[in-house]
């Protein structure tokens, strides 16, 4: 009876239809997993890379070799390299953002009577000339923002509910922070042998073929996940420094946020570059400052386009960011944090597996039943 590829085909949706229950019913409990799961697998090669260098390092001494793994080794050398970065970020990127942040927020007044001085004229000329459409024009406008400010507001406030108005909220997002590393630690030690046990399962008649299709996998997710998050910090880095030494205001926490624009082509430049010309517009109207902004951003474009993402992601990552963004904010929205994690996997899965279920719909009965004949 399961020689019939349709019941075949059936049994397998209403599999992953039971899959997506399962994991929307347990969303949450899982997030913290789903991240640390995440994190190992983004810092494995960087560890076993790490592991051969240290098992050739220790290869002489064999009795230190018995005492301490390589891949102890190399697990315990990232994280102490991570915690470190982790430290240096605290102590000095993050007060720096927070000083530009607040005096953003003490010149906030003086930003907003630039912009009214700027845009006063124009309302005024457009009150004389059309006053009844104008007049109408606020009208709606206050009305839209007084009936849909609750809906903007409230899914944060939801969260900010949840996470702190009990101490039982509070002491789960704190214990989430820290379970996060905990676990990722003790994935990261033991993605191999995770990995080689998902193979043993696969059936011998079909490891041929899933093997590699699943080393394809691996390479559109090492190559868009990996490469192209490596690509978004370092952009963020540059326009971080780049914003923050042409005086724009809060130049290091746009910059950072310009730079993960990138995760859709061209919009660090297409949305980055406008939105800080304007923070440095409100701060100071000097057109020489301007275009030094505008040449940070063209450099950055230039030099990422023609050096960073060629060496780093590849040529052809086979994922397109339009497509990876649509994937993730669907998943977000049924499964959470966990569909958001998911959804890049998935992607990458299908557009593998994509062309061989094509080729199966094409040669199928159904597709060719009633055709004329050649």
């Amino acid at each position: 009876m399961l020689a019939n590829p349709w019941l075949r085909l059936l049994l397998l949706v209403l599999g992953l239809f039971g899959l997506g229950y399962v994991l929307q019913r347990l969303a949450e409990p899982l997030t913290p997993f789903a991240v640390a799961f995440a994190v190992a697998y983004f810092l494995n090669p960087g560890v076993n890379a790490l592991e051969r260098v240290l098992a050739r390092a220790l290869r002489p001494v064999p009795r230190l070799q018995r005492w301490l793994s390589p891949r102890s080794a190399a697990v315990g050398l990232l994280c102490g390299i991570a915690l470190l970065g982790l430290l240096l970020l605290l102590a000095v990127v993050v007060p720096k953002a927070y000083q530009q942040v607040a005096d953003a927020a003490r010149r906030l007044p003086q930003y907003a009577e630039t912009l009214r001085a700027k845009i006063q004229p124009l309302i005024h000329r457009l009150d004389v000339k059309y006053p009844e459409q104008s007049e109408e024009f606020r009208r709606r406008l206050e009305e839209t923002i007084k009936a849909h400010l609750p809906e903007l507001l409230g899914p944060l406030t939801r969260g900010v509910q949840a996470a702190f108005s009990s101490v039982l909220g509070f002491v789960l997002t704190v214990l989430n922070l820290v379970i996060v590393p905990i676990f990722a630690v003790y994935l990261l030690y033991d993605m191999n042998a995770i990995r080689d046990g998902l193979k043993e399962l696969v059936p011998h008649r079909a490891r041929p073929y899933v093997f590699s299709r699943l080393s394809e996998v691996d390479r559109l997710l090492s190559a868009f996940a990996r490469g192209q998050v490596t690509v978004c910090l370092m952009l963020g880095a540059f326009y971080a420094v780049g914003l923050s030494a042409c005086g724009v205001p809060m130049g290091i926490p746009v910059g950072l946020l310009i730079g993960f624009f990138n995760l859709i082509p061209f919009m660090s430049y297409v949305a980055g570059l406008p939105l800080a010309l304007l923070l440095s517009w409100v701060d100071d109207q000097d057109p020489t400052r301007l275009l030094i902004v505008a040449i940070v951003f063209t450099v950055g474009q230039f030099v990422e386009g023609n050096f960073i993402t060629p060496r780093i992601v590849g040529e052809s990552v086979g994922l397109h960011a339009v497509v990876v963004m649509l994937a993730v904010l669907v998943g977000g929205s049924l499964f959470g944090v966990v569909g958001m994690l998911l959804a890049m996997p998935v992607t990458a899965a299908l557009s593998v597996f994509w062309s061989d279920l094509r080729e199966l719909y094409l040669k199928s009965d159904f597709f060719s039943r009633g055709a004329s004949e050649p």
